[in-house]
């Protein structure tokens, strides 16, 4: 986890110093605040490098609140479902084109953050089959979705994959939670998830 502070309404991307704790971002947010009158100073965090920026206190001539869950949440991170770390393969596929490979970052029923290497636009409409159990015999979900986000990664962090996308299913995948739930499990018994 990853707690830093930054001005109300600066980007959200990690920048400056990182503070050793949740108190220790806190307590230097009411200071800066104290120091400049009118200017609001958030307490942002990570809880994982695949988890978005939260901003969890907002300090105003010095004085703290912690900020609610929906004021904190920007339009694209209000889920219809709740998302659940992930990283297992998928296969993803547009309509006359090949299918690719991609791997899923977290998911959830109603949809999905991948990282491909395929070129995908949002808008477009892709058949997905999921490899939840990482077992090749095991079942798998197949589902068609609609991708919502597209976003470029980082020049540093690209390789076999190029782009983060989101999906939204077209229909909930309310019969595979169980699936979903248990690989969550096991990823945090392996110690391979915070």
């Amino acid at each position: 986890m990853a707690w830093w502070i930054a001005e109300r309404g600066s980007p959200l991307d990690l920048e400056g110093r990182i503070e050793v704790s949740e108190a220790a971002a806190k307590a230097r947010a009411v200071a800066m605040s104290a120091r400049a009158p009118g200017t609001a100073f958030q307490v942002r965090y990570h809880v994982n490098a695949n988890a978005p920026t939260e901003i969890r206190w907002e300090a105003l001539h010095g004085k703290i609140i912690e900020i609610s869950r929906d004021e904190r949440m920007t339009p694209s991170e209000r889920r219809i479902g709740v998302r659940h770390f992930a990283c297992f393969p998928a296969h993803i596929e547009r309509a006359g084109d090949a299918k690719h490979t991609a791997m899923i970052n977290d998911l959830s029923v109603s949809g999905a953050r991948l990282v491909v290497g395929a070129h995908l636009a949002v808008g477009d409409v892709v058949s997905l089959q999921l490899y939840v159990t990482g077992d090749p015999d095991a079942r798998t979900r197949a589902t068609h979705a609609r991708v919502v986000r597209v976003e470029p990664l980082d020049a540093t962090a690209r390789g076999l994959w190029s782009h983060h996308v989101a999906v939204q299913f077209d229909e909930p995948l309310t019969d595979f939670e169980a699936e979903i739930l248990a690989l969550e499990a096991r990823q945090r018994q392996l110690g391979l998830r915070p």
